[in-house]
């Protein structure tokens, strides 16, 4: 059985005030040729469908277009969950209605995960979608006060689906979340590579599961991190977001990853790449020698830039020179202006003992690269004496 793995589709992201989609439309038609080329026999989407729980109308539209395309025209089931980004309620509408229409969709999770069997020659193939739920709503489902952790949630998950599950035969798992391989010592064994645009799903690291709970699936599509990467094993894999959402990922491709499912204990997985039609990238030198370097550029002058200035003196409005030769220019910032993050780090560590007066200081030279004057601060011990004062703190 030849499967198509993606997610984090995040369709009607904006990022830096640009709407993503034009390029995540573009990446779409894309799918659709590589579906009516390879054939694959279902579609797994891995959660986070949209950006947001409420999504706009653009968005609504075209993942309403796209599940029309794949399923009716092209013939291809689709087996969906929903992410941290979604509204699960809202994903999950009319779901029961339209599995008859080949879309199966879990959004909400419950107690029993319903399995979706598809056959081939080998036999079923058995798909246990998994929709994303923290760990209050685990606790609740379950009846389980003691699930603090996703971890303790996940292995609450997989154990009632265990009861269920025919280790005789293929089966398959949609999960979203932070899976990565946990030693004995509760420490991760395996570094993933993660992007800023992953929204955290915790705080402190409670949010890691253990890839170990995955065990007993033939293959595990996951959802979440951004970058195309394996989690534990080569069958427990991420397939990474549709297009670049940060220029944290500037350096990762984007694409489907294609997993074939033979007879049991036989899987492979191999990745086709898509073409953005604007790329991130990151660009470095003094603004007129990068002004200079873009108009020879054939290619690229309309994908999204982030440009560290290795200029020292002081420029006349910058971007608006950038944005005349790359108008999705999207960041701009100042090498001889940016910190040490080891700094940063010392600086975390002890913010608690600061003043409000010594985290502004900290917070303008951050932002400015220079000490804010007496006078400014005189302004601001001025503001917070009176803030204090009106709220009584």
């Amino acid at each position: 059985m030849k499967i198509f793995h993606l997610s984090d589709l995040h369709l009607g992201k904006m990022v830096n005030g640009f709407s993503m989609i034009e390029d995540q439309a573009h990446v779409i038609e894309q799918l659709y040729i590589h579906i009516e080329n390879e054939k694959p026999d279902v579609i797994l989407f891995a959660g986070d469908l949209y950006d947001r729980s409420v999504p706009p109308v653009q968005a609504v539209e075209l993942l309403n277009s796209m599940l029309y395309k794949i399923i009716k025209e092209l013939k291809t089931p689709v087996v969906a969950i929903s992410g941290n980004h979604d509204s699960g309620e809202r994903i999950g509408f009319a779901s029961t209605l339209l599995k008859d229409s080949d879309l199966y969709i879990a959004g909400v999770l419950k107690k029993s995960v319903s399995k979706i069997s598809l056959a081939d020659e080998f036999g079923p193939v058995h798909f246990y979608p998994v929709p994303f739920a923290d760990p209050a709503l685990v606790r609740e489902v379950f009846g389980d006060v003691s699930i603090r952790t996703h971890d303790m949630a996940m292995k609450a998950i997989v154990e009632s689906v265990s009861n269920d599950i025919n280790k005789s035969e293929r089966n398959v798992a949609l999960a979203h979340g932070f899976i990565t391989s946990m030693g004995a010592d509760g420490e991760d064994e395996l570094v993933l590579e993660t992007s800023e645009s992953e929204k955290p799903l915790s705080i402190g690291g409670t949010d890691h599961i253990s890839a170990s709970h995955f065990g007993i699936f033939d293959y595990t599509a996951l959802g979440h991190l951004h970058g195309p990467q394996k989690s534990g094993s080569e069958n427990i894999r991420y397939s990474g977001s549709l297009i670049k959402y940060s220029f944290s990922e500037a350096r990762q491709k984007k694409g489907i990853t294609v997993v074939e499912i033979m007879e049991k204990g036989n899987v492979t997985s191999s990745f086709i790449p898509f073409s953005l039609k604007r790329d991130f990238r990151v660009i470095t030198g003094e603004l007129d020698e990068l002004i200079a370097a873009a108009l020879k550029e054939k290619d690229g002058r309309e994908d999204y830039i982030k440009a560290i200035l290795t200029d020292t003196g002081e420029l006349l409005d910058p971007m608006a020179k950038l944005r005349s030769v790359y108008p999705n220019a999207m960041e701009l910032v100042r090498k001889d202006r940016m910190r040490n993050p080891s700094s940063l780090i010392g600086s975390s560590v002890s913010v608690r003992q600061k003043s409000k007066l010594d985290l502004f200081e900290s917070f303008y030279e951050d932002v400015t690269g220079e000490k804010c004057l007496p006078e400014g601060i005189d302004i601001i011990r001025t503001l917070v004496e009176k803030i204090e004062e009106d709220l009584d703190i």
